[in-house]
């Protein structure tokens, strides 16, 4: 089992329970959200499966090195330019959901922007590492939260106030016809796969069977648990009245014997790292392909306009885009991915079958 590769896809997972699936997932319970995040399953471990065999034809290299000798230059140019609009926006909507959570959930006095440079400074200095230096960095945040994560997820199933009524009255809508959004935000959870596209550095030997076995696993785990916890907690009903449902469920939860006793606050000081980490990787994927459109290696002028970028993005982001329209363009954007998602794979893997036969 090649453990970076379940790195990247259980990453993705972790992040998803705190920002925006629970909410789009909880929003449609009525309405074929439960049949959504079963259709949502076998897409997303096809995807799985189909990319990461494509790209495990090519060992240790990302898709800079793949296409490196390609003559169509102006065609490399535009397939880069699409997959690095879409990785940047994904850390970007992450990065804005989550200083929005800290600041209405930790210190509300605080402003958005000083906390964006703090963060930005961090991203900066992981994106610009060697492929291989971020994974680390990863395997350590990783290593460090989810045990604490998986405790408090415990925690929360233990709970004498967890209604399982609430949860089985949701699973009658089983039947209901599923909208693409549902669909579109449960198989977000499964897309980690997609950093491949330069992670595959890192990748060694060919990934097992086990693999997508184990994928599978913490798929329907973590699928399940986001969408069914805070309706455990809150209701039927009640879970819809949340902008951030596990927010408020980890803030129903208590520690009696520990030092700080609201889950709240250990909550999101887990998902402080978590998020960095997660903003760096879908970043670092955007910088290399950014670099790796230019035939030369890249200027400090060059490396400097591309920070720019992104900080101005992020800026903007913070400015304006407020919690609600925040949420508006996700769900929009989800279906965006996941349509790009599905050709990007099709495509790539008919690719790489004709270019090794």
């Amino acid at each position: 089992m090649n453990r970076y590769f379940l790195y990247l896809v259980l990453l993705n997972m972790i992040v998803n329970v705190i920002i925006f699936v629970p909410k789009i997932l909880i929003e449609y319970r009525y309405n074929g959200a439960v049949m959504g995040v079963l259709i949502a399953i076998p897409i997303g471990i096809a995807l799985n499966y189909f990319y990461s065999t494509a790209i495990n034809r090519f060992p240790e290299q990302g898709l800079p090195e793949i296409s490196a000798n390609s003559k169509h230059r102006w065609l490399k140019i535009i397939h880069f330019g699409s997959i690095q609009l879409i990785w940047f926006s994904a850390g970007l909507i992450t990065l804005v959901g989550f200083i929005d959570i800290l600041v209405r959930f930790i210190n509300p006095e605080m402003p958005k922007l000083a906390l964006l440079v703090i963060y930005l400074a961090a991203i900066f200095l992981i994106i610009q590492l060697p492929t291989q230096r971020v994974v680390y960095f990863m395997e350590i945040v990783l290593f460090f939260n989810t045990p604490l994560i998986a405790f408090i997820i415990f925690k929360a199933f233990a709970n004498d106030y967890l209604s399982w009524d609430s949860m089985l009255e949701v699973g009658t809508h089983i039947f209901e016809r599923p909208s693409i959004k549902s669909i579109a935000a449960a198989t977000y959870c499964f897309s980690g796969y997609s950093n491949l596209i330069i992670f595959n550095r890192v990748i060694n030997g060919k990934l097992k069977v086990l693999n997508f076995i184990a994928i599978f696993i913490f798929g329907v785990f973590n699928l399940f648990t986001t969408f069914f916890i805070p309706i455990g907690f809150h209701g039927s009903d009640g879970a819809n009245e949340y902008l951030y449902p596990w927010i408020s469920t980890a803030d129903s939860l208590r520690l009696v014997y520990s030092p700080i006793e609201r889950v709240i606050f250990l909550f999101l000081m887990f998902y402080m790292s978590i998020t960095l980490i997660s903003v760096s990787v879908h970043w670092h994927v955007a910088y290399e392909l950014i670099k790796g459109t230019f035939k030369e290696k890249v200027s400090k002028k060059q490396n400097l306009l591309i920070l720019s970028i992104f900080s101005g993005a992020s800026i903007a982001g913070v400015i304006f885009l407020n919690t609600l329209l925040l949420n508006k363009v996700t769900v929009y954007w989800m279906i965006v991915r996941l349509g790009f998602e599905i050709v990007l794979v099709a495509i790539f893997f008919i690719w790489a079958r004709r270019r090794s036969v």
